[in-house]
């Protein structure tokens, strides 16, 4: 689904009118169903593999040929977009500093994704005219960035992404712990995790007549299992400045969900911790795959906000053509493609290792 044009709306849309507008009064329940991904990197084999030398470009559609469908079965698709967009062939790079050329964006567009965050420690890898071109390139292909900014005044107008769907009205703010000591030069912006900030994020938002805020950080430790005590501490500083929702990245690896009630008004609240690789080249253990979660965020007649319909679609990455395989619809011989034996065991015991995960109903 293609909202650009609608959220566009949303980023020049003045404050009074935020203040002052009202929902209709209606009389049926409101819902909006989102789905998020983990980490969409670029590695160097990746970028081989998506050159087309008859026409001397990039095209990444091939990996998502087998997920799509389910990606577009939503009102919002989120994906956190761990590489920058360069232009220069020279500059098409994997680790440590990633460059990928805009094909790669193709096959994101084309997935069905709405949103990306590009506030990552490898947001800075390409420096000023990265962070610039990243913005630039994802904007030109019908999707929004957020969580980087090109000046001040670019700042100053999208800082606080609010939307709104089928009479709910959300706000994402995405934040990372780091960009990996590169210096961000010229009044550019990588929004960092920061403790004032975000209370005065979610403060805004929620005066302004947001009913759902998303908190999007890319933190902790990388290869972790478990979150460590910085996520922990990111998330506790989310959900008392009044978060609905966290949704973590960054290790690389699948961590718990948490889903409980918060005392004061008995409100759904929902942490994903770490969603893991949705598209890479890793191949360490337990980094070559991921989740795809999904939720429904519901407003009913009095305006009682409920997070519904949780799920959790594993996913493994394919290292021939790396194509991301929704594992259970791979299970029901539901695509077409057939990996060799060697592969299949490997993925089915990636797939047994998510079932141990606690929070994830596999």
């Amino acid at each position: 689904m293609s909202i650009f044009i609608r959220l566009l709306f949303f980023w020049f849309i003045t404050i009074s009118f935020l203040s002052c507008y009202t929902l209709p009064n209606v009389y049926f329940n409101r819902q909006v169903r989102i789905r998020v991904v983990g980490d969409l990197m670029c590695h160097n084999s990746q970028i081989s593999t998506y050159y087309r030398p008859k026409t001397k470009d990039y095209d990444s559609s091939g990996s998502f040929e087998y997920v799509s469908n389910l990606l577009q079965d939503a009102d919002l698709t989120l994906g956190n977009l761990e590489t920058t967009i360069a232009n220069d062939p020279n500059e098409f790079t994997g680790y440590p500093r990633f460059g990928s050329p805009i094909g790669y964006l193709t096959g994101i567009k084309n997935a069905g994704f709405d949103i990306l965050s590009t506030a990552n420690n490898h947001s800075a890898d390409k420096g000023p005219f990265g962070i610039d071109n990243t913005i630039d390139s994802v904007i030109k292909n019908g999707m929004v960035p957020i969580g980087t900014f090109k000046t001040n005044a670019d700042y100053l107008e999208r800082k606080d992404f609010f939307l709104e769907l089928n009479g709910i009205k959300i706000a994402i703010y995405n934040y990372t712990y780091s960009t990996n000591g590169i210096p961000v030069k010229n009044d550019r912006m990588v929004r960092l995790l920061n403790e004032k900030q975000i209370k005065e994020d979610v403060s805004f938002a929620k005066e302004n007549g947001i009913h759902f805020v998303i908190l999007w950080y890319h933190y902790g430790s990388e290869y972790e299992e478990k979150p460590d005590n910085s996520q922990t501490k990111w998330v506790n500083i989310g959900i008392d400045a009044g978060a609905d929702i966290i949704i973590g990245g960054h290790p690389h690896v699948v961590q718990r969900i948490d889903r409980f009630q918060e005392e004061k008004n008995w409100e759904d609240k929902l942490v994903a911790y770490s969603l893991g690789n949705f598209l890479s080249a890793q191949n360490r253990e337990n980094t070559d795959g991921g989740i795809i979660l999904t939720f429904e965020l519901e407003l009913d007649s009095e305006n009682r906000k409920r997070i519904k319909n949780v799920t959790t679609d594993p996913v493994w990455v394919y290292s021939h053509g790396y194509k991301i395989i929704p594992i259970q619809i791979y299970k029901r011989n539901e695509i077409s493609l057939k990996i060799p034996k060697h592969s299949e065991k490997r993925m089915f015991q990636y797939e047994a290792h998510l079932k141990k995960i606690p929070g994830l109903n596999l």
